[in-house]
């Protein structure tokens, strides 16, 4: 997949920076000092919750153009809210490769307490910092698990098309597979890793986004957003492959799903790291999994989370 013809396509221009210097236009970004020290000299918006609230109130008082996002998965998110909903050009500056959402058509904010993906745009601009990245450490973990959380997701469509009957792309199939592919140590291969993935969500995005992010959704409820996204996309990784593994018979899926995520992320040391919020899981929550998207086929459609054994699959990913 060349980066370059898929962004021309798109209107997408990308550059490297060295600093955060020439910044003119709506800064939106994340309320921390890390940030703070960061800026220091511009005039900003903090964002603290990604919430539709939030981004109307800015959208009021955001007369300047471009809007620039700078930060994290909530800033980007408040910022392509807020360019979509005013018209206005966008420029995303993702300060460490956390998540795969750097460029993706669509955004995650919390509407009434609910957290919702919505539609959003492609930025005209794409900025990656790579001076920040190389020091990102837990923060690249977590974009590397959100990465192979792919995997998940790329299962939970082949079982949708088998026993659903439902149809999905097959650009985007590869898209998605070739993210997973393409993860590295390198910083640059990393952000096209996580580019590729943003743009296999372009029309929906079940392609990156499966039982592993259902998993996700509710173990940042549960834990109280203790973890980072990409984290919590990793252990709902490790759940939702155990469970293929252990109901591959029932799913008719290829039996060695789980072996593949945990190679995967051994090779690239972030196993322990998904594996930590395990600890602090009541097993008793996860039979809710079936019923928060059943309009999202996948296996929790299948595997009825009420009656699965909960108690024993954490158990087992306990003991890895």
């Amino acid at each position: 997949m060349n980066i370059k013809t898929l962004f021309s396509e798109r209107g997408i221009s990308r550059e490297y920076i060295q600093d955060m210097d020439k910044l003119d236009g709506v800064i939106i970004t994340n309320d921390d000092d890390f940030t703070k020290n960061l800026l220091r000299g511009y005039n900003y918006y903090p964002v603290k919750t990604a919430s539709i609230d939030v981004a109307k109130k800015i959208e009021n008082i955001a007369y300047e153009t471009p809007i620039i996002g700078i930060g994290g998965g909530k800033a980007l998110d408040i910022a392509k809210k807020v360019s979509y909903d005013t018209n206005k050009n966008l420029v995303l500056i993702p300060t460490a490769p956390s998540h795969d959402g750097l460029v993706s058509k669509n955004c995650s904010l919390y509407i009434n307490n609910k957290r919702e993906t919505i539609p959003a745009k492609y930025p005209e601009e794409l900025k990656i910092p790579l001076y920040l990245w190389k020091n990102s450490g837990r923060l690249k973990k977590s974009g590397i698990c959100d990465l192979i959380s792919n995997l998940i997701a790329l299962e939970d469509i082949k079982l949708s098309e088998r026993l659903n009957k439902e149809s999905f792309k097959e650009e985007y199939k590869i898209l998605s597979e070739s993210a997973v592919d393409k993860i590295s140590y390198d910083d640059r291969e990393l952000s096209e890793a996580l580019i590729l993935s943003a743009i296999a969500m372009e029309e929906t995005s079940r392609y990156c986004s499966g039982s592993e992010h259902i998993v996700e959704r509710l173990l940042e409820k549960e834990l109280n957003g203790r973890y980072l996204h990409g984290q919590l996309a990793g252990t709902g990784s490790l759940i939702s492959s155990k469970l293929y593994d252990i109901y591959s018979d029932k799913v008719h899926a290829k039996n060695n799903l789980f072996d593949i995520v945990i190679d995967k992320m051994e090779k690239f040391e972030v196993l322990d790291f998904a594996k930590e919020p395990i600890k602090n899981i009541d097993s008793e929550c996860l039979k809710s999994l079936s019923y928060m998207r059943p309009e999202r086929f996948t296996i929790f459609n299948v595997v009825d989370s009420k009656t699965a054994d909960w108690g024993y699959l954490i158990s087992e990913l306990k003991n890895l």
